[in-house]
């Protein structure tokens, strides 16, 4: 467990010394809890700091439910209710957005790997109006036995944000890549943490942020 701590925080000690001040971090907090074999949900919130934790930028708040049709092949929904915090003017200028969605998720294996799709319709009510959005993640991860009594595991993702009207392509919203360590802490704890690469349209450019996300993931049953 020490051995496992420690390189974690070495990592991110290198992420940021390599990415500065441009380095945004998103810390999420998971309660995850089965109702029955078939159903489950999930309770999350996040909570997104500018300049290294030194600015609020936004907090996100997301309760969910999931029917499984077999360990492979699950439906979700829920809700989301996010609370943003512009940097520009002063004071600065918040707005919110409430959304629903929907998410169709797959899972499979390959060897050691394991593979993880969703693919997720947002009906998005913004400060600016109502839209649309469409996002596919693909999850890869596999397990790294560093003692005989502890594992972590090392996983990977990508996914694709983009706008849709009218059930067609709208434009690109942005794109995330993430990569990072995952281990649990006692029988109810999972921590996950590592880097992630955003690329978000502002306007008529593509802009760059460099994360830090970290996960808590606390099993109720």
């Amino acid at each position: 467990m020490k051995k496992a701590v420690l390189l974690l925080i070495a990592v991110l000690g290198v992420l940021e010394f390599a990415v500065g001040q441009e380095t945004i971090t998103q810390n999420s907090v998971f309660a995850v809890g089965k109702i029955n074999p078939s159903w489950s949900y999930r309770a999350e919130a996040h909570f997104i700091r500018g300049d290294f934790l030194k600015e609020a930028q936004r907090y996100i708040l997301r309760p969910s439910v999931t029917y499984s049709f077999s360990k492979e092949l699950e439906l979700s929904g829920g809700v989301s209710y996010l609370y943003n915090l512009s940097s520009e003017g002063n004071p600065a200028t918040p707005n919110e957005e409430f959304n629903t969605w929907e998410q169709l998720g797959l899972r499979h294996s390959l060897g050691r790997f394991k593979f993880y799709h969703w693919l997720r319709f947002e009906q998005r009510n913004t400060f600016s109006g109502y839209r649309q959005r469409f996002r596919y993640r693909i999850v890869l991860s596999s397990p790294i036995q560093l003692a005989q009594n502890f594992k972590l595991t090392a996983l990977s993702f990508n996914e694709h944000f983009v706008h849709i009207k009218n059930f067609g392509f709208n434009g690109f919203n942005q794109n995330w890549t993430f990569i990072g360590l995952q281990f649990p802490i006692g029988n109810r704890l999972l921590f996950r943490s590592g880097y992630r690469a955003t690329t978000i349209r502002q306007g008529e450019q593509n802009v760059r942020i460099n994360a830090v996300h970290s996960w808590l993931i606390f099993k109720i049953l």
